[in-house]
């Protein structure tokens, strides 16, 4: 054997590189025909072999000599028989085209799958015809609506040429924008539903965040995306499908079956950064011990394209593959939609049954649950949240839109709180249903994480905004009269007292009374000497440079470090998706303000308030005055800051150190609390160095009874390690469209020119509270109720006194009155969950003609234990009761 240089004019008749050695055979016996050495081979169409098939075959012996003496080979040693023989027959494939044309190869193509067919394969891949639509991303609202008209014409167009083709889509906000615009088109789609061959299917309205919103706004996603699927299949979808949300919250299991959903899919989990998520088909039990039968596609997300190589990592990924032998596959451009292509399904049909790879079919979502729920006893268990350890900048990204959804939930909150006092049936609140459908749009993934392009903003931060005022405003017209006395409306569903106006008010909940007649005593708040703040309960003093040095509330010292105060900022600059993330060096690189402070006091004159203001510049161009307030009667310090942000590409962070350093970290969540810990070292735990928190969370000593709890008004993001607690204020990414997504969102896009290329630079009312946790304490002062008392002021109105059918809720304190939500004159359903891991009975006080009963958020009567007034509950628990009268 000999090796020789190739020509040009031999790289041409070989098709292969000028330049390249080759081995010149004395004999006629390559051991490597020439398929596997060159580069894809033109088809008739002007196709090409696609290169992972290319990949998949490498070896084979020819049978016959080449009519050239020149002829490359590169021997391969070690390889198994039938791969070798693959590859032969893809050799003498192309051979027929070149001598015969494209039919031949054709001929050719057609034996080699039926040879290489696997009659008995070891695993299925399932494909899901498959389009995840951002419904607002690098795009506006009405282009994600366009872009469902195609993906949907596309599917429907398929389903004329491939009759095995599936096809499955979720999210009600997208069929409602193409029967609005292509009504024609949604007839056909229609018709394909009833046909079987396209599955409306997962469960919520748009596929939300599952972190930012409340527990209501998070079960009120569920519930009206059960209404439409309703409406679309008959049925409610027993599937939730959530590919690409940015971590899971562990009262999702519960919210899920309590909406009717048995299942669950996503395959975002397998982006987490540091630990691998450690299953594929598993039973994932939420908080409460609720269970789901949930899959993740491991390895390769849910823009599939029936390669190869997609099939191998599906199949190598499926660590359930003993158990279950198929794994699904959504199949289909997602994110811009478009959904599956002709060349799609004509891989699918070739790779039916390729020996050595996953056996191919369509089928829809659903029916594969039904064969994997089977299953379940041998599945293995996850239980509590699914934490994804990625895209932790979400949680502060764009805060004045944070600010603005939390400000409409707490509207809406107020709006259905006046309807359920008053009498008034949903249906008779105008504008309700409209308002709550824009409030979980706006839980859509990459809109309210602050993760889509400025024009998305542009649109939605004015519409939040105005929806808040206009709720709010119908809610206290619907309370006002023509009496003429003052009132005073607590839109809350539990009883708590508030400053109100100098006075200190003991308020019933959901009902509207005259302040004269619920005042209690208090101690006014005062001024001790320049730096103490002293109400009668609390007493906070701080030293010249602006950091609070002692907390004493109700008598019982907490246990704060040296920092307290401190506001840090962090050079944020994240190595990808920037809007998205917060990168682990980042937060080694603070810079505590060291401009000197101006301490200034004042006290209101009816002592209901006393203020220590910090005023200091901070960074490069930014400035913050620091308000330290104690208000009459309140058990908590409020941190208030009035901030002038200049700093692109800068985090901010107040620093509240503490010594309790118990094991774990108790953290809102939409419903109820999840402990993390906040030890350092555990993987799990080094991941976490950005948590997401539902506007409170508490620190505590390892028995987890007593520490400092830490309530925000609409702030999610927060650091905690070894009892240094630190809160995401703000941050200054450059907004997606400006940076590495700038190729697909082009400056010419934009209607109106950007003032920055930076968010949340400008100025920031941001309003905290630090307090004493105790997990005796009562009901209205634990950290979850605060997180909503403290910043959701009574309504004054002018009219007579109103109350629900809610008198109180006596005992059990850890369960708490979340919500109230009107059905009709005579009904209404209070939402209580539990919220420090403790299980009890309280008594239910209800006005007499009243009545109550348990029932789901479908509005369907459940188990749940209430005899004679008293609710029996578990930890975590969730539960719905409708109240009606008699």
């Amino acid at each position: 054997m000999v090796a020789k240089k190739l020509t040009p004019a031999e790289a041409r008749a070989e098709r292969v590189t000028p330049g390249l050695f080759v081995a010149l055979p004395r004999c006629a016996s390559p051991t490597l025909p020439r398929l596997a050495c060159q580069p894809p081979r033109p088809l008739g169409s002007g196709r090409s072999i696609p290169l992972d098939t290319i990949d998949l075959v490498c070896g084979g012996t020819p049978r016959r000599s080449p009519p050239a003496l020149l002829r490359f080979f590169r021997p391969v040693p070690r390889l198994p028989p039938r791969e070798r023989q693959l590859l032969r027959r893809l050799d003498e494939a192309i051979d027929a085209y070149d001598q015969h044309g494209l039919p031949a190869l054709t001929r050719a193509l057609a034996a080699v799958y039926s040879e290489f067919r696997d009659k008995q394969p070891a695993l299925r891949a399932v494909l899901t015809g498959h389009a995840h639509i951002d419904l607002v991303w690098l795009w506006p609202e009405r282009s994600g609506e366009a872009k469902a008209v195609h993906t949907f014409a596309t599917a429907h167009r398929l389903m004329e040429s491939y009759p095995e083709y599936r096809f499955a889509y979720s999210q009600p906000a997208s069929y409602a924008a193409v029967d609005r615009r292509a009504p024609g088109l949604m007839r056909h789609v229609r018709r394909r539903i009833t046909e079987k061959r396209w599955e409306p299917t997962g469960a919520m309205l748009v596929e939300s965040d599952t972190l930012i919103a409340c527990g209501e706004a998070l079960a009120r996603s569920l519930v009206l995306g059960q209404q439409d699927f309703t409406a679309l299949r008959g049925s409610p979808s027993p599937l939730l499908w959530l590919p690409d949300v940015f971590g899971y919250s562990g009262c999702l299991p519960q919210l899920m079956r309590q909406a009717g959903v048995e299942w669950f899919f996503t395959t975002k989990l397998t982006w987490s950064a540091i630990n691998r998520f450690p299953h594929s088909s598993f039973i994932w039990r939420g908080t409460d011990g609720s269970e789901v039968v949930a899959h993740v596609t491991q390895d390769v997300g849910y823009n599939a394209a029936v390669s190869i190589k997609e099939l191998r990592d599906g199949a190598l990924g499926h660590a359930q593959s003993d158990v279950h032998p198929e794994f699904l596959q959504p199949t289909g451009y997602g994110d811009g939609g478009g959904g599956p292509t002709e060349e799609m399904c004509e891989r699918a049909r070739r790779l039916a049954a390729l020996h050595g790879a996953p056996a191919v079919r369509w089928d829809q979502p659903e029916a594969f649950f039904a064969r994997l729920a089977r299953r379940r006893a041998k599945l293995p268990v996850w239980q509590g949240e699914c934490y994804l350890e990625y895209h932790r900048g979400t949680y502060t990204t764009h805060g004045a839109v944070k600010a603005a959804f939390r400000a409409l939930e707490r509207a809406l909150q107020l709006r259905e709180a006046a309807a359920v006092a008053r009498g008034t049936s949903a249906t008779a609140c105008a504008g309700l249903d409209h308002a709550w459908r824009r409030l979980v749009f706006a839980q859509f993934h990459d809109y309210i994480p602050g993760s889509s392009v400025p024009e998305v903003y542009r649109e939605g931060l004015p519409e939040l905004q105005n929806l808040a005022g206009s709720q709010a405003t119908a809610a206290t017209t619907a309370l006002a009269d023509a009496s003429g006395t003052d009132m005073v409306f607590n839109s809350l569903p539990f009883r708590h007292q508030v400053c109100v106006a100098g006075r200190v008010l003991d308020l019933p909940p959901l009902a509207g009374v005259d302040p004269a007649t619920v005042t209690v005593t208090s101690a006014p708040v005062r001024l001790v000497g320049r730096t103490t703040l002293v109400n009668g309960r609390v007493r906070a003093r701080l030293d010249a440079s602006g950091r609070l040095t002692s907390l004493i509330i109700d008598g019982t010292p907490l246990a704060l470090a040296p920092g307290t105060g401190d506001l840090i900022t962090y050079a944020d600059r994240a190595a990808n998706f920037e809007p998205w993330d917060i990168d682990r060096q980042a937060l080694s690189l603070g810079e505590v303000a060291r401009a000197q402070p101006t301490l200034t006091a004042t006290v209101a004159p009816d002592g209901s308030s006393a203020t220590i203001t910090v005023r200091r510049a901070l960074g490069r161009a930014s400035s913050v005055a620091q308000h330290y307030r104690l208000v009459r009667g309140e058990a908590a310090l409020r941190i208030e800051l009035d901030l002038d942000w200049q700093e692109p590409e800068t985090l901010l962070k107040l620093r509240v150190a503490t010594d309790y350093r118990g094991e774990n970290v108790r953290c809102g969540a939409p419903f109820g609390t999840v402990l993390r810990s906040q030890h350092p070292g555990a993987l799990a735990a080094e991941a976490q160095w950005e948590m997401p928190a539902s506007r409170h969370l508490a620190v505590t000593d390892s028995g987890g009874t007593a520490g400092l709890w830490v309530a925000t008004e609409a702030k999610y993001g927060f650091g905690v390690r070894d009892g240094v607690v630190t809160v995401s204020l703000v941050r200054s990414p450059r907004v997606t469209g400006a940076e590495g997504h700038q190729k697909v969102y082009p400056p010419t896009l934009l209607r109106t020119p950007l003032d920055t290329p930076y968010t949340d630079l400008g100025p920031h009312h941001i309003k905290l509270a630090l307090g004493r946790f105790d997990v005796a304490a009562p009901r209205a002062e634990s950290p979850a109720a605060l997180a909503e008392s403290l910043f959701t002021a009574p309504i004054a109105y002018t009219g007579a006194p109103v109350a629900s059918a809610l008198l109180d809720l006596v005992g059990g304190e850890s369960l708490l009155p979340a919500w109230a939500q009107p059905l009709d004159a005579n009904r209404w359903v209070l939402r209580l969950h539990e919220v420090l891991g403790q299980r009890g009975t309280a008594r239910l006080v209800l006005a007499p003609g009243w009545s109550a009963r348990p029932v789901n958020l479908l509005g369907e009567p459940t188990a749940a234990t209430l005899r004679n007034g008293r609710v029996t509950f578990r930890p975590h628990q969730i539960i719905g009761l409708e109240i009606s009268r008699a």
